[in-house]
């Protein structure tokens, strides 16, 4: 279940960025970034997605044991202990 979850969260993160980054692109071509360090904006999107991409390795609760694992799953994802026995 929590591996679903972070291949879910995994993949709404990379159609974010693409969204954000990657249609403008396709659109405008190279042209589409020239203003990128006087907006604000763009900067905030890509520090954002960078944090977002960056927290779950940072986190120390992926790499901790199966039961400290298990109580995280269960506040991440709201699920009752029953579920998972």
């Amino acid at each position: 279940m929590m591996t679903l979850a972070l291949l879910v969260a995994g993949l709404l993160l990379a159609f974010a960025a693409f969204a954000a980054f990657g249609l403008p692109y396709m659109v405008m071509g190279p042209r589409a970034f020239e203003e990128f360090g006087e907006r604000t904006d763009l900067q905030a999107m890509a520090a954002g997605l960078a944090l977002a991409a960056s927290l779950p390795f940072a986190a120390s609760g992926l790499i901790s044991a199966a039961p400290q694992m298990q109580v995280m799953a269960e506040i991440l994802l709201g699920v009752p202990q029953r579920f998972w026995s």
